[in-house]
């Protein structure tokens, strides 16, 4: 398989999935490399990715996420496989920072998600170091400073998940099932009730 040719924009091209798990924030622009900057902001489902969803047809086989597995690292900088934070479980991945209001205002309801699937689902809040003066301490002292300790937090050094993902935007959240075909994506925040409904499906 192409991987440079299959990556990009993977997480557009579930636009039914977007359809079902975001709510009504906005999507704030990522960095596409560490030291950049912008403040610019798009539309949840605007990311130019879109074209590859129209030229799926849809009997070809669903993404996996070994075509699209990257290497996060822990606060202590012990790098992770993706696959291997999945562990067989379906799979969440949410990309995020500090500076992203839709994904600091959406980590209550992803503390309900853990609090009701976190033995049933793996989650990977993957933070993007160097995006906007984001560090892994900023990140760390953030998570511990509003209650949200506990998360699997991962950090994104080598931007290697972000660009294997076409995570353009913050947040993002990409959903992986069991058996790691990729279910889909959304970039905006999510809405509780259907990420919840997505999850139920996903382990029963």
């Amino acid at each position: 398989m192409n991987k440079n040719g299959n990556k990009r924009g993977v997480i557009i091209a579930a636009v039914a999935l977007a359809l079902v798990l975001v709510g009504a924030g906005v999507a704030y622009v990522v960095l596409s490399s560490k030291g950049s900057s912008t403040s610019s902001s798009s539309a949840t489902s605007s990311a130019s990715p879109s074209a590859d969803a129209s030229s799926t047809s849809a009997n070809k086989a669903a993404p996996r996420l070994a075509d699209y597995d990257a290497t996060v690292y822990t606060a202590d900088g012990q790098a992770k496989k993706l696959s291997e934070i999945a562990n067989g479980k379906p799979l969440v991945i949410n990309f995020w920072a500090t500076w992203c209001p839709y994904c600091v205002q959406e980590f209550p309801d992803y503390k309900t998600l853990l609090s009701e699937y976190g033995d049933s689902v793996s989650f990977a809040f993957v933070d993007a170091p160097g995006s906007k003066g984001e560090t892994v301490e900023k990140a760390q002292d953030w998570l511990a400073q509003n209650g949200f300790e506990e998360f699997p937090a991962y950090y994104d050094n080598d931007l290697e998940a972000s660009s294997n993902f076409g995570a353009r935007s913050l947040p993002t959240t990409v959903v992986v099932a069991a058996n790691g075909e990729i279910q889909g994506a959304s970039a905006g925040a999510i809405n509780l009730q259907r990420m919840r409904n997505v999850l139920y499906t996903l382990t029963h």
